[in-house]
């Protein structure tokens, strides 16, 4: 009797598990409850015993636009954001484009950009670039949070670095300390690594099931060679350009002519390094001027004349000290230590 309720048992689980995975949605389905605006970013480090700190980021996530996924109008999506920007230089604040995993049925969506100048992509096409560096940069979005992953190696190896909620107003300083203070255990409550894993382990395999029969379409696979293809082609039209300007007798001549300006700099150049570990104050011979080097730092003078330097930049070349004899250092470093 135990052995049949333990196989029952078993069979509902297996029941349960295939529903699980056949109602799934992939990630352009879950994009659909993700808001334009801004996100607060939770993190989500833990302690050595599994315990979540909790803490805000301090940078800005926004979702600002959605488009059409240009190899896919229609089936998926682009995805634009102000993805970890400074808050307080609103000027240097630049796009990130996030692009479905899988044409088929998407569990991540990473960070991309096209192949190629906007011109090649108008007249040969568009395909993802691959890179390695940012390839490991994704997120997944689950109910409406946007969860975001650093390394991402596969679904069983990457780093959850937070999880965002959509922020509908602005978050003043006493909001974000309480909201601060609260996140361990909105953390705790909320569990996103096992969340995210979960959906991880179930997406995967929907989406090998669903890739595997979506690809024996031959217009399936003509959308995959054509991809293929134009990332190659434009590629290697680039490296092809590239080396048809190395090869130029104008590039060659270019680059003699940049070597013996740099040659003719060095002769009447000196760097002086600065090993004091204070800023100082560099000062031309009959100047009054100087030119501050910081710790640690170098800079480039002429070394034609006597350069001077002090701890101060209320000095001048008179009460300084000489580091750099005229015609005595050209082309050479000087340390000041």
């Amino acid at each position: 009797m135990k052995k049949i309720t333990i196989l029952g048992l078993c069979i509902l689980f297996f029941s349960y598990n295939l529903k699980a995975q056949g109602g799934i949605k992939h990630q352009t389905q879950q994009l659909e409850s993700i808001q334009v605006g801004n996100y607060t970013a939770y993190l989500t480090q833990q302690s050595s015993s599994g315990t979540y700190e909790g803490g805000l980021d301090v940078l800005l996530y926004k979702i600002t636009n959605f488009k059409e996924y240009t190899v896919q109008p229609g089936v998926h999506k682009e995805v634009y954001m102000l993805f970890g920007e400074d808050p307080d230089r609103p000027d240097d604040h630049k796009e990130t484009m996030f692009l479905p995993d899988n044409e088929a049925f998407p569990i991540t969506y990473v960070q991309k950009v096209y192949e190629g100048s906007p011109a090649m992509q108008k007249e040969i096409g568009y395909s993802p670039r691959i890179n390695r560096l940012s390839d490991g940069n994704r997120i997944v979005f689950i109910d409406g949070k946007i969860f975001m992953i650093e390394d991402w190696v596969d679904k069983d190896n990457y780093e959850l670095k937070a999880v965002l909620e959509y922020q509908a107003k602005k978050m003043g300083g006493l909001k974000k300390m309480k909201e601060v203070m609260k996140s361990p255990k909105k953390m705790k409550a909320m569990q996103p690594h096992k969340t995210l894993q979960e959906y991880l382990d179930n997406a995967y395999h929907k989406q090998q099931e669903v890739y595997a029969k979506w690809i024996k379409s031959p217009k399936n696979a003509a959308l995959i060679e054509n991809i293929d293809q134009i990332r190659e082609f434009i590629i290697g039209a680039i490296n092809k350009q590239r080396d048809d300007w190395y090869n130029s007798a104008e590039y060659k001549r270019i680059k003699e002519r940049n070597a013996s300006a740099r040659q003719s700099s060095l002769e009447s150049e000196v760097t002086i390094s600065n090993n004091t570990g204070k800023d100082i104050y560099i000062y031309e011979e009959g100047s009054s001027n100087g030119s501050r080097v910081s710790a640690n730092g170098r800079g480039t003078f002429n070394c034609k004349k006597n350069q001077y330097y002090s701890f101060s930049g209320n000095s001048s070349a008179s009460n300084g000290t000489l580091i750099v004899g005229a015609n005595q250092n050209c082309g050479t470093t000087v340390n000041v230590n």
